[in-house]
């Protein structure tokens, strides 16, 4: 978090300074700052977000396979077991197991497919799973105070450029799972808030 609010800072001295740079310098600070956005959210972002994961697996009193089913079925509902092993990265067998511990302590449930009822879906309790958003309290108020000193413009920009690099993100890695032939149908989908995210 300091680091990114160094790059951001030394972008605005760069921008509002009295010394004009030359184009070289600029493109040159452009493609630091870039490649240092490309590390943050290609590695740390990976290693916080797993150390994030052990801590609210130890908070829920879940496995840590479960608490990453557990984000996959919310990201991704409706869901179906097939498509929740790939993306996990288990055995079809294991992927029951883990649904009925979620199902058990009340964070999923088993619903029909609004498109077809043969078919079984996952979805998140909302109530239930409010409880990771409460854990994420601390987080949610450091990023709000952060974004308090942007203007509105400045967030849009930055929301639209971090929709495009998960867009960018999420392309990648259904595509390497599909060159094992894998990857599950889930272009197009819509997710909660999607709406609310967009206004």
């Amino acid at each position: 978090m300091l680091h990114w609010e160094n790059v951001m800072s030394s972008s605005s001295h760069s921008v509002h300074g009295s010394i004009p740079r030359e184009p070289e310098e600029t493109d040159s600070d452009s493609q630091e700052m870039l490649n240092s956005i490309v590390t943050m959210l290609g590695r740390r972002l990976t290693v916080y977000t797993s150390l994030y994961q052990t801590a609210l697996a130890e908070r829920l009193g879940l496995g840590m396979v479960d608490v990453k089913a557990l984000e996959l079925v919310i990201e991704f509902e409706p869901i179906t077991t097939g498509q929740l092993a790939c993306l996990a990265g288990i055995s079809s067998g294991g992927t029951t197991a883990v649904i009925d511990r979620l199902e058990a302590t009340g964070f999923v449930v088993r619903d029909k497919h609004p498109l077809d009822r043969r078919i079984v879906v996952i979805r998140p309790v909302r109530e239930k799973c409010a409880e990771i958003e409460r854990h994420m309290r601390a987080v949610a108020e450091d990023v709000a105070h952060i974004g308090a000193r942007y203007e509105r413009d400045q967030l849009s920009a930055v929301h639209g450029f971090l929709a495009q690099c998960v867009h960018a993100l999420k392309t990648e890695a259904l595509g390497m799972l599909g060159e094992g032939g894998n990857a599950p149908n889930l272009e197009g989908r819509r997710h909660p808030g999607d709406d609310k995210r967009r206004n």
